[in-house]
C-alpha cells in the first residue's frame, strides 16, 4: 500500500510541477542536432616495455535551440572512455582504465547573429590557432567571443576567456590556465592570399602572443599551394623568471608546399622552433603547431631549437579509397640540451569513405628516436571508425 501511495504522490507532484511544460513535439521543433560518434583501437609496441592495447570511444552531441529571433542556446555534451590493457591484464605504466568515464566537457552558451555580427557567450568552445582543435577535446572556457564581418574581404574579432582549458597541454602551464585570456583577431582574403592574424594576452603569464597564417596559390600550370605559419610569444618577466623560462621572445615558423596532380596529392614542409624556452601555443593539437603529417610526433612549436622536415604523399585509388605515406626527420639541434634526441618517423595509412557521414581510417606508425634514454621507440597501429551527423 505504501508503494502505491508513494507512486500516486509522485505522479501527482509531477503533474503539478510540469503542468505548464512545453509538449515534446513543440520543444524539439527547429532544434538542430549534430555531432560525432567515434571508435578507436590502438596497439602500442614501445621499445623496452610491454606492448599494450587501448580502446578510445567518443560521443559528441551538440544541440542548437532557437529561443528568439537571431538568438540560439547551444548545448554540447561530450563523453570519452579509454581502456588500456596488457596481455597479462596489467595496465601499462602511467595508464589506468576507466571503463565507464564521465562527461568530458559540457558546454552551454548563447549564440547571437545578425547583419554580419556574431557572438557567443557562456561556457564556450575556444577555436583559435593556439588552442586545441581536437574535435573530441577542444579548447574551451567561460567568456565571450564576438566577430564582425566588415565586408567580403575582412572580418574582425575580439575575445575574453576565463579558465581556458586545453586538452593536450604541452606548455607546462597546466591543462587549465587560471588567468584570463584576452585578444583580437583579423581574418582576411584577397585574390592572391588568404590569412589570419591573432593577438593574445594571458594575464601575468604571456605579455603578448602573436600568430600569423597565410595561404596562397602559385600561378603555374599545376596548382601549387603555399602555407605559412608564424608565432612569437613574449612571456611576462616575473613568470618567466619563476619558471626558468626565457625572457626573450620565442619564435616559431612553418612553411609547406602542396600540390594535386590527377589522383596524387603531395605535401613538403619545414617547421622550426628557436632556442628560447617559451610558449607560442597552448596545446599539442593547436592548429598552428599540429602541422607535421606523421601520426604521433606532429608538433614541435614549443620545443627548444628543434626543426622538422616532413612530407606526405597520397593516392586516391578510387572516389572512396585513399592510401598515403607520411614521413619526417626531426632535428633537436645543438643547443637544446637534447642534441642526440633526433627522430625519424614514418606513417603508412589508408582511408575508406563508406558514405558522406561514415568512414574508416587505419595507419601504422614507426617512431625511431636516436636517444633512447629520453624517448622510447614505438610502433603504433590504429584503426578508427567515425560517424558524423
Amino acid at each position: 500500500m505504501l508503494k502505491k501511495l508513494s507512486l500516486a504522490a509522485l505522479v501527482a507532484m509531477g503533474g503539478m510541477s510540469f503542468a505548464s511544460a512545453t509538449p515534446l513535439t513543440e520543444a524539439i521543433k527547429n532544434v538542430d542536432l549534430n555531432g560525432m560518434l567515434r571508435i578507436r583501437f590502438y596497439n602500442e609496441d614501445p621499445d623496452g616495455s610491454h606492448s599494450y592495447r587501448r580502446w578510445r570511444t567518443n560521443g559528441i552531441f551538440i544541440f542548437k535551440v532557437p529561443v528568439a529571433e537571431n538568438i540560439k542556446f547551444v548545448v554540447r555534451n561530450s563523453v570519452e572512455t579509454n581502456v588500456y590493457t596488457h596481455d597479462d591484464n596489467l595496465y601499462p605504466a602511467g595508464k589506468s582504465s576507466n571503463v565507464d568515464d564521465n562527461i568530458v566537457n559540457n558546454l552551454l552558451f548563447m549564440a547571437y547573429s545578425k547583419d554580419g555580427f556574431n557572438a557567443i557567450l557562456g561556457k564556450i568552445p575556444v577555436a583559435t590557432p593556439v588552442t586545441s582543435a581536437d574535435p573530441a577535446a577542444p579548447g574551451h572556457g567561460a567568456g565571450v567571443i564576438a566577430s564582425y564581418k566588415v565586408n567580403d574581404n575582412f572580418t574582425g574579432a575580439a575575445f575574453f576567456i576565463d579558465a581556458l582549458k586545453n586538452p593536450g597541454d604541452n606548455t607546462g602551464l597546466g591543462v587549465v590556465i587560471p588567468h584570463n585570456v584576452a585578444g583580437v583577431a583579423g581574418i582576411f582574403n584577397t585574390d592572391l592570399v588568404d590569412g589570419q592574424i591573432w593577438y593574445f594576452n594571458v594575464n601575468n603569464v604571456v605579455d603578448s602572443l602573436v600568430t600569423l597564417s597565410l595561404d596562397a596559390y602559385l600561378p603555374i600550370e599545376y596548382k601549387v599551394g603555399v602555407h605559412v605559419d608564424y608565432a612569437m610569444g613574449d612571456l611576462d618577466d616575473d613568470f618567466a623568471s619563476a619558471n626558468h623560462l626565457s625572457k626573450d621572445p620565442k619564435n616559431y615558423f612553418n612553411v609547406a608546399l602542396t600540390t594535386n596532380i590527377d589522383e596524387v596529392a603531395a605535401k613538403l614542409g619545414y617547421a622550426y622552433s628557436d632556442k628560447h624556452r617559451g610558449v607560442v601555443e597552448f596545446s599539442v593539437d593547436a592548429p598552428i603547431g599540429a602541422v607535421i603529417p606523421t601520426a604521433n610526433n606532429y608538433n614541435i612549436a614549443n620545443k627548444t631549437e628543434t626543426s622538422s622536415i616532413y612530407g606526405k604523399l597520397g593516392y586516391n585509388v578510387d572516389p572512396k579509397t585513399c592510401v598515403y605515406l607520411a614521413a619526417q626527420y626531426q632535428d633537436a639541434g645543438s643547443k637544446s640540451g637534447n642534441e642526440n634526441n633526433d627522430l625519424t618517423e614514418f606513417t603508412i595509412g589508408a582511408k575508406y569513405k563508406v558514405n558522406k557521414k561514415l568512414g574508416f581510417h587505419a595507419y601504422y606508425d614507426i617512431a625511431d628516436w636516436d636517444d633512447k634514454a629520453d624517448y622510447n621507440d614505438n610502433n603504433e597501429f590504429r584503426f578508427e571508425a567515425k560517424y558524423t551527423f
